[in-house]
């Protein structure tokens, strides 16, 4: 399912912001965008989404910044000292003067860098915290976005009870009708011929026709499996690959329907299952 979700803590002279995004996909992928200086959360980072997504491509971007410049940096008196020998070197070689100023001194690379106020454990466990609360902002909105596609699930699985009852109420009358067209059909043929057709040829012949577009067993599974969405979409427990293979059984039961039943009328209403069923495919996309 998408999603975002983000957060920010303060720890000691430090602030720690988390960007999580989430897309569609069949199974966990966690990419991460982490700070150098949290770079050791990177393999605990898996672990970490996986308490809360099972499934999704998941993006975390943590970054940090010094908060204030109060004891913000520290000053490399290594790097500095060998700016300054390298510099007077080359200024003696040229014989001209050097003028420093403290401000262009303190530019150069290396002579400043962040403060180490806190331990590495103390960082990571604050990144831990930002990551987890992120995680649950993304949760909340996903919730919310689950609520909308759990009564658009509703909708559609009521759309397909109509539909089911329009079809077994459809289904005897093909036969009857079909009866009656062989029956004059035949009935004119022979007459023609001087012959007289057997009732009981007559009823062996529409038994076999209505046995080759019988879809009463079609028809009991797809409602069964409607039971069964209906069960898994409310489960407490992420559901979305479950929901997933049934959407494809419910496809599988109507084209059959669709291909045994051979009547206009309830083509018109396969074709209607079908795309019902294929909106519901698109949603469960974004299901975990």
């Amino acid at each position: 399912m998408t999603g975002h979700g983000q957060s920010s803590v303060q720890h000691g002279g430090l602030t720690i912001d988390v960007e999580i995004r989430t897309v569609n996909n069949r199974f966990l992928k966690v990419v991460s965008k982490i700070s150098e200086q949290l770079s050791a959360l990177d393999t605990q980072l898996e672990s970490i989404v996986r308490e809360h997504l099972k499934r999704g491509s998941v993006t975390v971007s943590i970054r940090t910044s010094q908060i204030g410049t109060s004891g913000a940096s520290s000053v490399n008196a290594k790097s500095l000292e060998d700016y300054l020998m390298q510099s007077k070197a080359i200024a003696d070689k040229l014989g001209i003067t050097l003028e420093y100023g403290i401000g262009s001194i303190l530019l150069l690379p290396g002579v400043l860098e962040p403060s180490r106020q806190l331990d590495d454990e103390s960082q990571l466990a604050a990144a831990r915290l930002a990551v987890q609360s992120a995680l649950q902002d993304l949760q909340s909105m996903r919730r919310r976005e689950g609520e909308a596609m759990g009564i658009q699930f509703v909708t559609s699985l009521d759309q397909i009870d109509r539909q089911i009852e329009g079809i077994a109420a459809r289904a005897p009358e093909v036969v009857a009708e079909y009866r009656t067209k062989m029956e004059s059909r035949v009935r004119t043929s022979l007459s023609q011929l001087g012959h007289e057709v057997l009732e009981i040829d007559l009823i062996r012949e529409v038994l076999v026709y209505a046995d080759r577009c019988d879809v009463s067993e079609e028809l009991t599974r797809l409602t069964s499996h409607l039971g069964q969405f209906r069960g898994a979409m409310w489960d407490k427990e992420s559901q979305g690959r479950r929901l997933d293979f049934l959407v494809q059984e419910l496809f599988r039961e109507t084209n059959t329907i669709g291909s045994k039943a051979n009547d206009s009328r309830i083509t018109q209403m396969v074709v209607s299952i079908k795309t019902i069923i294929e909106q519901m495919r698109e949603l469960i996309q974004n299901v975990e």
